[in-house]
């Protein structure tokens, strides 16, 4: 390679970095409440903020506009997506069908590897809903790691690629807060019996109890909407 070539891939590689850690850092942001339903986002501050030139944060925006957390409406620029009651609604049918299906793959393929991680997630879980609302970051965190190893595990990128802004989707992080510690111990329970059928090698019964667990989140979510719009969680975790 001439020097000429070495600094062509230089280039690339710099753009792309720019355009990864902008798109990584802006979805983070988002999954986690940093912004408010509706606010806008916009270019030049992001890229000064993030030591970024425009081109990759203008890049990165456009991915968030594509995975549905963030809108870009004819003369409002691009603002932080607002989750009506159809968008829950639909997410969690959109779930109900597809992550049961995930759940089975999971139990078929994941072998011993997944079931260590099910294990982990579900112990930190334990201890977050033990520390009472100052544990309800660690809750929310082992919930994503537990849904996401069983999405990794069922070895289908089509449903990666779906289902994974569904399982990061900021209205059901928040709502985490809302939930008594009763609730949030009947979720763990759940996840418990969804190990035991990894464990098993049982995909049935796997895609079963994902089945249970989702629908009665929905309905728990459903339940608690009303004070979800009354309460909004700051990014660092505190009400």
């Amino acid at each position: 390679m001439n020097l000429e070539s070495a600094d062509k891939t230089g280039d690339f590689m710099r753009v792309q970095n720019g355009r990864d850690k902008a798109y990584e850092t802006l979805r983070q942001r988002l999954v986690g409440g940093h912004y408010g339903p509706g606010e806008q986002l916009k270019e030049e501050p992001l890229a000064r903020e993030l030591g970024l030139s425009r081109t990759p944060v203008r890049t990165a925006l456009r991915r968030l506009v594509e995975d549905g957390l963030a809108t870009d409406a004819a003369g409002q620029g691009i603002r932080v997506a607002e989750w009506s009651d159809w968008d829950v609604e639909e997410t969690f049918q959109l779930r109900m069908l597809l992550e049961p299906y995930a759940s089975f793959l999971a139990a078929t393929r994941g072998g011993a590897a997944v079931v260590e991680k099910l294990e982990a997630s579900n112990a930190a879980m334990a201890a977050g809903i033990a520390a009472g609302s100052d544990g309800i970051g660690e809750v929310q965190s082992a919930n994503r790691d537990f849904h996401h190893a069983l999405l990794e595990a069922s070895g289908s990128p089509r449903l990666r690629t779906i289902l994974v802004t569904m399982i990061d989707m900021p209205i059901i992080k928040r709502s985490f807060y809302l939930y008594t510690p009763q609730e949030l111990e009947q979720s763990l329970h759940h996840h418990r019996d969804l190990t035991l059928a990894v464990h098993a090698q049982d995909g049935e019964l796997a895609r079963q109890v994902m089945q249970l667990h989702l629908r009665m989140s929905y309905h728990r979510f459903m339940v608690h909407r009303d004070e979800y719009r009354r309460v909004s969680p700051t990014p660092d975790g505190e009400k």
